[in-house]
């Protein structure tokens, strides 16, 4: 028997083994002619076939019109199927079982849904088709009259007394939700005409994480995560779909719903890169502040390099000086915009330095942002990755804008970019980020915890040009880090692996070793020390 038009991508990109297994199995005898004939059944072949006089002669001839194909398909399961009105009403006035289901569930009806025909689906509906029937997981056909955008079929469902908020078995959405999956708009107003629950929520899936058991580190034991649990309004966020977000909240919806995670509609559509969703949100009155997911949409908007949304969330009243409360979830092979639990109580201002973004560090200072604020003390457990085994012990913090800026990642670590870095570009970049952070003041000879300065970080990563630029605005060259190590010292050792490992490309062109030296840099000795009192360079 054939198949379906295809599912498309439901609301949580739900596609179970059963749906797929329907759409195989109706597709395979199709490809088969052959096996309609079985068991005596030329009335099937001619229905496949669209041979309305054969269809007519077999009846007149006394043909079974419930004779089944092996997968308990029927000759109106092709009718049905072709979209054939005609061989339909030669069935049906024939006493064919408008109820009939193959072995997978599917009845003519689901697949007058699935074809988006409202007129097969009236004519089964008159015929007495169940509106409610359900294949094995729970579709019913209004769901799918939703998910394939059939607004008239939707209509004739409802009529004919269908579940407007039935929900599937393997996620608990509704048609509701599967019509804003889809974008059709026609659907969803319709739905809601009749009362659909704008409220409905999918079901919650606890999922095991790698997240923010600790604030210094990607790779902690794992929390348990809530996956689910998303309105249609959280949907249509994410989707970034704003004229069906338009619809819901006009129905009833709360433009600050959030989700299990605590993410508010405006989070998910910054975090989903949905400007115009974030845009429409923030005008139907949404909150600029949300902090239930840990991070505001503030920062997720810096993120996504969204300066424009920037603006228009610090103009909406978004604080420019909000701490990030913790990171969002890790996958630790994935592609996604995600915010490493290791920033966590970064500013806006520091985050934006982080992911090397001048035009942002500005317009949030000019919001009001502190570009001074450092990061609070981080702390990880002892034996983490070997079960948290011990008290939390302090593992850093108090870095400074400047030392995100020349330590940042501009990709924002994300692994599917990784290989399409180009070193020079990252160094550039680091460059840009650090001068506007010392326009705005920042101390160059600011440590953090760790006693790590930005001339560290940048006689470490080759960034000869950032070096320039921090000895022109007072660094100190002969500054030993936490280890007693000099900005010389740490670059010389990054010269050595270099020549070391020619084949390694990942290092910017330039010489950081060589910018110091010709800066006057030369090791500390005995008599300098002595010369000086201090050890430092003159």
């Amino acid at each position: 028997m054939m198949g379906g038009k295809g599912y498309g991508v439901t609301a949580a990109r739900a596609r179970t083994s059963t749906r797929v297994a329907i759409a195989l199995a109706l597709a395979l005898p199709a490809a088969a002619p052959a096996a309609a004939n079985v068991d005596g059944a030329p009335i099937i072949e001619a229905a496949r076939n669209q041979d309305a006089e054969a269809v007519r002669t077999l009846i007149a001839d006394g043909a079974d019109v419930n004779a089944r194909q092996p997968d308990g398909a029927t000759a109106l399961h092709w009718a049905a199927y072709r979209d054939d009105l005609e061989i339909a009403d030669l069935l049906i006035d024939a006493g064919a079982d408008v109820t009939a289901a193959n072995e997978l569930g599917a009845t003519p009806l689901w697949l007058a849904a699935d074809n988006s025909s409202a007129r097969m689906v009236e004519r089964l509906l008159d015929a007495g088709a169940d509106p409610n029937v359900t294949l094995p997981e729970g579709e019913t056909p209004i769901m799918t009259a939703s998910r394939t955008g059939s607004v008239e079929a939707v209509r004739l469902l409802l009529a004919h007394g269908a579940d407007i908020d039935a929900a599937e078995a393997s996620r608990d959405q509704t048609a509701l939700m599967w019509a804003v999956a889809q974008g059709h708009h026609d659907v969803i107003a319709a739905l809601l005409e009749h009362g659909a629950d704008v409220a409905a929520r999918s079901r919650i899936r606890p999922r095991l994480m790698h997240s923010d058991s600790t604030n210094a580190s990607q790779y902690d034991q794992g929390i348990v995560w809530n996956r689910g649990g998303y309105t249609p309004l959280l949907f249509a966020a994410r989707h970034g779909d704003t004229e069906a977000g338009r619809l819901l909240v006009a129905g009833g919806a709360d433009i600050n719903e959030t989700a299990p995670t605590g993410a508010s509609v405006l989070t998910i559509a910054t975090h989903s890169g949905q400007t115009n969703f974030a845009l429409f949100a923030l005008e139907a009155g949404a909150d600029p502040n949300a902090r239930g997911a840990g991070y505001t949409p503030l920062h997720a908007a810096i993120l996504r390099g969204d300066l424009g949304l920037v603006r228009a969330l610090t103009e909406a009243g978004a604080d420019p000086n909000a701490r990030l409360e913790k990171g969002t979830p890790l996958r630790r092979a994935g592609q996604d915009w995600y915010i490493a639990p290791q920033l966590t109580s970064a500013t806006p201002f520091w985050l934006a330095a982080y992911y090397q973004e001048p035009q942002i560090m500005r317009a949030l200072v000019d919001a009001g942002a502190d570009p001074s604020l450092t990061t609070l003390e981080m702390w990880e457990s002892v034996f983490e990755r070997a079960g948290g085994v011990g008290p939390p012990y302090i593992a850093g913090g108090f870095q400074s804008p400047l030392l995100a800026a020349v330590r940042g990642q501009h990709n924002r670590g994300r692994v599917f970019n990784s290989s399409l870095r180009d070193p020079d570009a990252d160094e550039r970049q680091a460059l840009e980020a650090a001068s506007v952070a010392i326009e705005f003041g920042a101390d160059v000879n600011h440590t953090d915890r760790d006693g790590t300065a930005p001339i560290h970080t940048a006689a470490q990563r080759n960034y000869a040009t950032v070096v320039e630029l921090l000895a022109e605005h007072g660094a100190d060259l002969a500054l030993k880090n936490g280890n007693g190590q000099t900005p010389l010292q740490i670059a010389e050792g990054a010269e050595q692996r270099r020549a070391a490992r020619p084949d390694i490309t990942t290092y910017p062109s330039g010489n950081s070793a060589q910018a110091l030296r010709d800066l006057g840099v030369v090791h500390e000795t005995a008599e300098n020390v002595q010369a000086d009192g201090t050890g430092q360079q003159q």
